[in-house]
């Protein structure tokens, strides 16, 4: 298996990930990011990136305006242990079967319920689920699944033990059952399962430090003209303030021959990376103790991009620089025109473009967006954003619309929110170049009252050769703060992973079949 990893493909997959993150990183850079520090100047520079990070806040608000309790109840579990209870059960309204009996396939569906119960305590990297199920008469209970950032653990209805596999004993069992293919390093890194940071915030911390901040310091001023211009906004002649941020073609590959050095000598950088491809490119599973894995002499590598980059630069074609405009009203962007032309040739030169407007009043947000690239063969592949947003004191009414070629998703919403409470009816539409429509409604309500919540939620779907109401699934949910996760003790469990393969085969014959045998005889009344 470790092999399968080294073989040329998977190298070239790892390749092309770092190439892409270094890529990135840059495009972030020079791309005019929101600053994250303070700006107390009003240059036209200072202005730029203070506009940028003010729009970004205020569509924030309109996030926070709308789901603000589910926010800060999502926040609370970052903290506090919580427990969610969700109670599911659906409702079928068409006829699945035309064959003869006294129970449909329908019945026993309209008359299933599934209890899940989900504790997780974020700080302590504990988790634990329990599933219940009633299908009718017969029932299913004391389906538990426990998880720590070293073990997992699962206990069933049948069995008197919960079975318990550590992390570090995975690739033991597997070398056990074919030596041929594990070495008996691999593992499971279940941290990996309460980490849900892209970069921990040290790191982001770093590279804001060394690389955003420096950047902007080292933009140069002329690089940002500002006048006033009115522009036609909607059907509104809206006053702004138009600031161009342009870079030449030599001053956007100074930036980023200069970057790529700062990276090739940066050895925190570089673990930042390595890190990065070891918690995004697998999976929890791991192969083996270094990244060489994923990218085989990885330091290598790593070096000899950038060095590869740095000297491509000279060869490389970007013939317009770098051009981003943004109109601004009441310190919000309104307008925004941003284009960059590049290529290894100019035969191979595609087009990344971004622009729109954004429209706002005390109560209305409309927006339109274009963001898409055009290629070599002059080919234009776009998407298109489109939304009317509406809050009137807590009565809202948003619709949103993404298009592309072959595809159109429309989001619309009306919801009322009361404080901590909320009412809402959403609807998601997918369309296609075909014709085909279909619709997910998305209906319920919710309240949130200190360290508890409650919510109920009713999903159906509607479209061409779909019934309407011929499916409903409902989603009870009740969720509140909990003092702690409880673990079973050591007595409770049987360490699986501490077992050779013969004495675990042993374990399965003799202990595992024969209480599944009698848990089953009881639930449905026969043995075997």
């Amino acid at each position: 298996m470790v092999e399968n990893y080294q073989d040329g493909k998977q190298n070239k997959k790892g390749f092309n990930k770092l190439l892409s993150i270094i890529i990135a990183a840059a495009v972030l850079l020079i791309g005019g990011s929101v600053a994250a520090f303070v700006l107390i100047d009003k240059s036209p520079k200072a202005n730029y990136f203070l506009y940028e990070k003010k729009t970004v806040d205020f569509l924030g608000k309109q996030v926070e305006d709308r789901y603000g309790s589910e926010l800060e109840w999502s926040e609370k579990g970052l903290e506090n242990p919580i427990e969610d209870i969700y109670e599911v059960s659906a409702q079928l309204n068409m006829q699945l079967s035309d064959s003869p009996g006294y129970i449909t396939p329908e019945q026993i569906l309209n008359n299933t319920t599934i209890t899940i119960t989900n504790q997780l305590d974020r700080k302590e990297k504990i988790g634990k689920a329990s599933l219940k199920g009633s299908f009718g008469n017969f029932s299913i209970e004391d389906i538990n699944f426990f998880i720590t950032s070293e073990k997992v653990m699962l206990g069933l209805p049948f069995m008197n033990e919960i079975l318990q596999l550590k992390g570090d004993d995975f690739g033991k069992l597997l070398n056990q059952a074919d030596p041929m293919t594990f070495t008996g390093e691999e593992s499971i890194d279940f941290d990996m399962f309460f980490n849900q940071n892209v970069l921990a915030e040290e790191d982001m911390k770093y590279i804001e430090d060394n690389y955003i901040n420096g950047l902007y310091e080292a933009l140069p001023d002329e690089a940002f003209t500002s006048n006033n211009e009115k522009v036609k906004i909607g059907d509104d002649n809206v006053d702004t303030e138009k600031i161009t941020f342009q870079l030449s073609e030599k001053q956007v590959k100074d930036i980023l021959k200069d970057t790529f050095t700062k990276m090739a000598d940066d050895d925190r950088m570089k673990e930042i990376i390595q890190e990065y491809i070891l918690a995004q490119g697998t999976s929890p599973i791991r192969l083996g103790e270094s990244i060489d894995v994923l990218i085989p002499n990885f330091d290598e590598e790593y070096e000899n991009i950038l060095q590869e980059a740095i000297t491509g630069l000279d060869s490389f074609m970007i013939p317009d620089g770098f051009t981003s405009t943004i109109w601004v009203n009441k310190d919000i962007i309104v307008k925004r025109d941003f284009s960059i032309e590049l290529g290894p040739t100019e035969e191979e030169l595609v087009t990344f473009y971004l622009n729109g407007t954004l429209n706002q009043n005390d109560t209305d947000v409309s927006l339109a967006y274009e963001l898409g690239f055009v290629d070599e063969l002059g080919i234009d592949y776009k998407i298109n954003l489109d939304g009317e947003l509406s809050n009137n004191k807590g009565e809202i009414n948003d619709s949103l619309t993404l298009t592309s070629d072959t595809l159109k998703i429309i989001y619309e919403s009306k919801e009322t929110v009361d404080k901590s409470k909320k009412d809402f009816n959403r609807t998601f539409t997918l369309s296609d170049d075909t014709g085909y429509a279909m619709d997910l409604i998305w209906s319920g309500d919710a309240a949130y009252d200190g360290d508890q919540m409650k919510s109920n939620h009713e999903f159906t779907v509607a479209g061409d050769g779909i019934p309407s109401n011929a499916i409903v699934l409902t989603v009870n949910k009740e969720s509140k703060v909990t003092d702690n996760v409880s673990l079973p003790t050591e007595e409770e469990v049987k360490d699986i992973g501490s077992l050779s393969l013969e004495e675990l085969m042993t374990y399965f014959e003799t202990e595992v079949t024969p209480q599944f045998e009698e848990w089953l005889m009881s639930v449905i009344g026969f043995g075997f």
